[in-house]
């Protein structure tokens, strides 16, 4: 099933996006740069904690306990202890698996600074809306290679890794949303409206290119957030492209 694109400027876009992630061999983009774990910064030739496979930690397993594997909520919120009919319960998160731990995989609040979240009706209205108004865009941040296997028909895909203020691409990606640089300050007067998504609740990657957006200036008026990503959409049985 092909997705109907109305916005030609997005389809520019985001192919313009995409031959710099694809063609520049010199220096791939890996979702895994500027991520945190332990308040450590994850260098690129490290272990990527968003794509790692479970089988490569088998050694791992084979000692690990049979008992489920409990991760943190949070990456400072372990569980929390609540009174339940007159006995004491903690609330406890179970992992996936044991590359699913938090961090990274950590619970995303609802609502990201100020930013309004909005769930599957608004992105359906807001993915109407494309063919009509042309300062709208739908982005997926994940990686290249996620966006590939699927995503939520009308997106084009910028990693949040391009946004960051280590990336050589993010005054591009900047210019094409809009903006304008003067000095080392940029202004957003004319400036599309984003609709950001990741994989879902416990993703990363749409709140972080969210953070780096409102930090760099990016009006809190033309963001909105979709906590519910990929997955949320997929269970939902919404069509994936």
């Amino acid at each position: 099933m092909g997705v109907k694109v109305y916005d030609i400027k997005g389809i520019i876009f985001g192919l313009w996006l995409f031959s710099f992630m694809v063609l520049d061999a010199k220096e791939p983009i890996e979702i895994g740069c500027s991520s945190v774990v332990s308040s450590k910064t994850q260098e690129c030739s490290s272990l990527n904690p968003l794509t790692a496979s479970s089988s490569l930690l088998n050694d791992n397993e084979h000692n690990a306990s049979t008992s489920p594997l409990v991760v943190n909520i949070t990456e400072k919120l372990a569980s929390v202890t609540v009174m339940h009919q007159n006995h004491e319960l903690v609330i406890e998160r179970v992992g996936k698996d044991h590359a699913h731990t938090c961090p990274p995989f950590c619970i995303q609040p609802l609502s990201i600074d100020g930013v309004q979240t909005v769930a599957e009706l608004e992105t359906l209205t807001f993915i109407e809306a494309l063919k009509e108004k042309k300062g709208q865009l739908l982005i997926d941040a994940r990686s290249s290679d996620l966006y590939n296997k699927s995503t939520i028909p009308g997106a084009i895909n910028l990693p949040y890794t391009m946004l960051s203020n280590k990336s050589k691409y993010q005054k591009e990606v900047l210019t094409l949303l809009g903006a304008k640089q003067a000095g080392t300050r940029w202004y957003f007067k004319n400036i599309k409206t984003l609709l950001i998504f990741g994989d879902g609740a416990e993703d990363i990657q749409a709140s972080q290119a969210i953070q780096t957006l409102v930090k760099l200036g990016y009006p809190k008026e033309n963001l909105l957030y979709y906590r519910g990503g990929v997955e949320s959409w997929k269970s939902l049985g919404l069509t994936l492209y």
